[in-house]
């Protein structure tokens, strides 16, 4: 299982219209869209998770193609690794 992280959607684009489009290559298990949490429109990415079989072709046909009037940009997800910042103990001020 591996995700794939799909970039430069339209405000308009719907889970529905990702899900279809990533279909075509496969069973799709998720589709993650980042959406605005006023108006419910697409924030620009979103992430799709396919079997591992299936993501390397959805990634080369999928990379530079268009989706309504955006070129979408699809890369691997990855990773990040976030670390926590120590801070400085209380030293009974408030």
């Amino acid at each position: 299982m591996t995700k794939m992280m799909v970039q430069n959607l339209s405000s308009l684009t719907t889970v529905e219209s990702l899900n279809s489009l990533f279909s075509e290559f496969g069973a799709v298990r998720s589709v993650d869209l980042a959406t605005d949490v006023m108006t419910g429109q697409c924030r620009g990415f979103g992430f799709v998770d396919l079997d591992e079989q299936q993501t390397g072709a959805a990634l080369f046909k999928l990379n530079g193609r268009r989706l309504g009037d955006r070129i979408l940009q699809v890369t691997y997800e990855q990773k990040r690794n976030y670390q926590l910042i120590p801070t400085r103990p209380n030293k009974g001020y408030p």
